[in-house]
């Protein structure tokens, strides 16, 4: 039976899907493992991984980047409450994000001002459920990918904003890290993490 301790970082906005399935079957398969779980923005992840201090991470990254192996690839997309509110406006847009360096509120940013598209940042937080919580209130518009667009909230369509890039979900494993350990735990995320189980 494995033995050890993994370290397993993971992006916060994964962490509202389908974590609590993989982290439930690691743990019923692999008691004797200890599992530090630790919640970071993608980028912040692969600074402490650099450090020494995750031995394995599940993030997103750009197209085009070749860090970790790729699980699966999707839009992210423009979110509201009210999508028509902010269609009709000619105010800057009320971006709700993530605080740099978040890959998404980079995103956004980036194709707004290529688009020559005012914004202004509403809120930030480190925690989806307080974007998610801003974003219900119709306080602005928030950036997630596809599959994982919390409840209560729509997708902003119709040419109003210009679309956004795919970014890709990657398990990025350690060198050094204890290849049993690792290769267990990327078992349960392959199996349970791609964007069909995803919001069953």
């Amino acid at each position: 039976r494995l033995r050890g301790r993994l370290r397993f970082g993971i992006s916060e906005d994964v962490v509202a899907n389908r974590l609590s399935d993989i982290l439930e079957q690691f743990t019923r398969l692999h008691p004797l493992v200890d599992l530090e779980l630790t919640v970071a923005l993608s980028a912040t992840l692969y600074q402490m991984q650099a450090a020494g201090d995750l031995d394995i991470v599940l993030a997103k990254r750009r197209l085009g980047e070749r860090h970790g192996v790729a699980l699966y690839r999707e839009p992210l997309v423009w979110l509201a409450r009210d999508p028509e509110r902010f269609a009709a406006s000619s105010e800057p847009l009320p971006l709700i994000a993530f605080p740099p360096p978040s890959l998404t509120r980079k995103i956004a940013q980036e194709t707004l001002d290529s688009n020559g598209i005012a914004w202004r940042i509403v809120c930030t937080c480190g925690s989806l459920t307080g974007l998610t919580a801003a974003a219900r209130a119709g306080m602005g518009v928030l950036v997630q990918p596809r599959s994982m667009a919390p409840s209560g909230l729509r997708e902003v369509v119709g040419g109003h904003l210009p679309p956004l890039e795919e970014v890709e979900f990657v398990l990025v494993p350690s060198r050094g890290a204890d290849r049993a350990l690792i290769e267990a735990l990327s078992k349960e995320i392959r199996t349970r993490i791609l964007p069909s189980s995803i919001g069953d």
